[in-house]
């Protein structure tokens, strides 16, 4: 929002006044502004308005952690938390989260700058996951009594599809003489050793062999498409292994019926 002197006398000068709501900005920023005005030299101008938000209970370096990594691999984050405000002796009181299963933490004693530390682990026995938790700490601050850490939570799978969407592009329907048209998928692991089962569809328009490359590590799987009558030919190629942690992994299938 923008106030400013609609009219100025020659050779006087005016005032523009610009007021920033302070909870629709966070970090560093930058705001640009146009004045129109009748002077014919210079009918429009841009002004820049550039500040930082600073926060009454700041976290370093981010209210937003991300905890990403493989199964049984051990990830954490240190934080540090802080007070802006200069009336109190700033406190943390309490700490929660609504993703405990998923994560552990802990909240050192206060240091003689005032200062906490806290560290947040990712919980190494998760499955393949991505997902955002909070953890909410309570603080004597009147401005800020809940600070609000947001907490992404990823196990990444060993097992790598390349590709994971597989396009058939255009393809001819209903014409018996038609081979049926491949592509490749190649399956492996990146530590470890596991077995392909077995390839499921959805639909009956495709089909799948697999070929060992690696015995335990790496695969081949060619798919293969017999297109019928229909327009598209959107499924999905679920892939059993014997692997605990990641028995399924699943790729994309596209075609479209011209």
């Amino acid at each position: 929002m923008a106030y400013f002197t609609e009219v100025i006398p020659p050779g006087q000068t005016g005032e523009i006044k610009f007021e920033i709501t302070g909870s629709k900005v966070s970090g560093t920023f930058t705001k640009t502004a146009t004045v129109f005005s009748n002077d014919p030299s210079r009918k429009a101008m841009k002004i820049s308005v550039h500040a930082q938000v600073i926060q009454y209970v700041d976290v370093v370096p981010s209210s937003k952690v991300y905890l990403r990594g493989t199964y049984d691999q051990s990830v954490s984050k240190i934080l540090t938390i802080r007070s802006n405000e200069t009336d109190r002796e700033f406190e943390i009181t309490g700490i929660r989260s609504n993703i405990d299963d998923k994560i552990t933490y802990k909240l050192g004693e206060r240091s003689a700058e005032g200062e906490y530390e806290l560290t947040i682990w990712k919980n190494p026995k998760l499955p393949t996951m991505n997902t955002w938790g909070s953890v909410y700490l309570d603080t004597n601050s009147e401005n800020d009594p809940e600070k609000v850490i947001e907490v992404n939570v990823t196990t990444r799978g060993s097992i790598v599809v390349h590709p994971s969407t597989v396009n058939f592009g255009r393809v001819i329907i209903q014409n018996a003489e038609q081979e049926p048209i491949e592509r490749v998928v190649t399956v492996y692991k990146i530590s470890g050793s596991f077995q392909i089962e077995n390839v499921q569809f959805s639909s009956d328009f495709y089909e799948a062999s697999i070929e060992s490359l690696e015995e335990g590590k790496r695969y081949r799987v060619t798919v293969r498409i017999r297109p019928g009558t229909k327009d598209s030919y959107i499924d999905e190629m679920i892939i059993n292994t014997n692997d605990p942690q990641e028995p399924t992994v699943k790729v994309r299938l596209l075609a479209r019926g011209v």
